[in-house]
């Protein structure tokens, strides 16, 4: 049976994932970012301060741009790409002349052979590449064993629920023996506009950009290797191979706080649950999720809390999403940030310096919510 690593490769080889972008600087400039960059999430990804200014950094798994990005973001550090496609390496390579990254190294090859770098990372960047190996596991030890002791592994994979009816398509897919070429995609797109509107795969196409690309597509209906994962199967993927869990990107999937829409009563019993069991019930209640973008640790990290006083004592930074609308109006991903009237002020004074305590902040319901909901970073002076 052929190798589940070069039947992946021969798929990105025909087409490349994401779709190439042509310009680095101008992506970045309508908005664009990279879940984990260190340049924008190093509050999240060590709450107690960056180690260093130079980073080693290892995209595993890099695509047509991500380790090209990393390097052109982050000038001052080393940047490592690892990826099974040469046509995605080829186009790494025309970045890396176009942006004059000097400080980017690429190599063809399987993740699961990363220590033959001879190196250790403190940042790993392992997204959606995870899901796609026939042995999940091997992949994350293979990581793991290659991260610094102070080093942070960002992980995505796809979150189940939300992908019942891409599975379903899959499954009537290969049964109908189709494959990555034009013609296939072609009929593949037009039994997806057949579909009955109660099917589950709408479920997924609705909230889903990828579809609109060829690439995007073939990767989401037409992937030889793909499996899905629940926040239970996402903390043991991380805690059986040798990390820590250190937490989400986006608090608002999982924590009861992230949603508007739940009745008094319910929300009052999800949030007396301890936090795993917060993030587990609000998956299979709300089913937000695409993905689960983690972020994990060779050793556990003391957690932020808001217990007792040492709240007051966190740095809060705005999430690198959040914009300004007006002068009491912020935004996060397009949506409103709602905030009372005398919340206004102590969040439009959040610069990264200032304590919680030295915002006049006087109860911890604020940040705490604030921090749930995603719209904050915390860190610890």
């Amino acid at each position: 049976m052929e190798d589940v690593s070069a039947i992946v490769a021969k798929l990105y080889e025909g087409h490349p994932y994401p779709p190439p972008i042509r310009d680095l600087a101008e992506a970045i400039a309508q908005g664009n970012y990279q879940v984990g960059d260190p340049t924008l999430w190093a509050p999240m990804l060590w709450p107690d301060g960056r180690p260093r200014d130079k980073l080693k950094i290892l995209v595993a798994g890099c695509g047509t741009q991500q380790a090209a990005w990393f390097a052109h973001t982050n000038r001052a550090c080393d940047v490592i790409g690892v990826d099974l496609s040469e046509p995605s390496l080829a186009h790494h390579r025309y970045l890396q002349e176009k942006h004059g990254l000097v400080n980017l190294r690429l190599f063809k090859g399987d993740l699961r052979d990363v220590a033959a770098i001879g190196e250790t990372f403190d940042v790993i960047v392992c997204t959606g590449v995870l899901h796609h190996m026939k042995h999940p596991d091997e992949g994350m030890r293979a990581l793991a064993n290659v991260l610094a002791d102070d080093g942070v592994l960002v992980g995505m994979v796809y979150a189940a629920l939300r992908r019942t009816g891409v599975y379903m398509m899959q499954d009537l897919f290969r049964r109908l023996d189709l494959k990555a070429n034009g013609k296939d995609i072609a009929f593949a797109r037009h039994v997806l506009a057949s579909l009955p509107p109660w099917h589950f795969a709408h479920f997924h196409i609705s909230g889903s950009q990828d579809v609109q690309s060829d690439a995007g597509f073939v990767d989401t209906f037409l992937h030889p290797q793909d499996r899905a994962y629940t926040v239970p199967q996402v903390l043991a993927l991380v805690e059986d191979n040798g990390l820590h869990f250190q937490g989400w990107f986006e608090n608002a999937l999982y924590y009861p706080e992230g949603s508007t829409s739940l009745p008094p009563d319910i929300l009052a019993r999800l949030t007396k649950l301890a936090d795993r069991d917060q993030w587990a019930s609000i998956e299979l209640l709300l089913q937000w999720a695409h993905w689960h973008f983690f972020f994990a640790r060779k050793h556990p990290a003391l957690a932020i809390s808001f217990a007792g006083d040492a709240w007051k004592t966190l740095i809060p930074r705005l999430n690198p999403a959040v914009r300004r609308a007006g002068p009491t109006q912020f935004t996060r991903l397009g949506q409103p940030i709602e905030l009372k009237p005398n919340e206004i002020a102590p969040f439009a004074a959040i610069d990264g310096v200032k304590t919680i305590g030295d915002l006049g902040v006087h109860t911890r319901q604020l940040f705490e919510r604030l921090w749930k909901q995603g719209h904050v970073m915390l860190s610890r002076a």
